[in-house]
């Protein structure tokens, strides 16, 4: 028995292959495709014909899909823990609308308690949703900020301090 053999039972198939890794693409911003396409060959040089085509305003080189740049493992991880606060405060808002019990037999009353219990149980998850909806273009702090701003008004305040 050889030492090949043993770590071959340590590794998957084809894990030594160098053509199997991946590794991100750099797209070229629009500024660095521009400045390309604008330079002329310096003169008394033989450089072979441009072959891009001349874009005109508001056309896009890119001919594949744009992906969103990839989040680092930080955001990653805030994300996680704020998503994981927005399912708290969702738990807190249901737990909190529980203990309240409505008496008045006014019936449109009761109609719109039961919606504010609505409301309030769902506007955390609704928030989460929109943020990262919203702000999925922009840079990953922007998305940070508007999730802690949600942080800090949906509190379930009638959870917090008790009843």
């Amino acid at each position: 028995m050889s030492s090949d053999d043993d770590d071959d039972a340590l590794t998957w198939a084809g894990a030594r292959d160098p053509s199997l890794y991946e590794t991100p693409e750099v797209k070229p911003s629009k500024a660095t495709k521009a400045s390309k396409t604008a330079k002329a060959p310096a003169s008394g040089t033989s450089v072979a014909a441009d072959t891009t085509p001349a874009l005109a305003d508001g056309e896009s080189a890119d001919t594949d899909d744009e992906m969103a740049p990839a989040m680092s493992s930080v955001v990653l991880i805030a994300l996680g823990l704020l998503g994981g606060i927005y399912l708290l405060y969702t738990v807190g808002w249901f737990i909190s609308w529980q203990r309240l019990v409505y008496t008045d037999p006014d019936l449109l009353e009761l109609a719109a308690f039961r919606a504010q219990q609505v409301l309030a149980i769902i506007a955390a998850p609704l928030w989460f949703a929109a943020t990262l909806f919203f702000t999925r273009e922009r840079k990953p702090a922007a998305r940070l900020l508007w999730l802690v701003v949600g942080a800090v008004v949906l509190v379930p305040w009638s959870f917090t301090f008790g009843r």
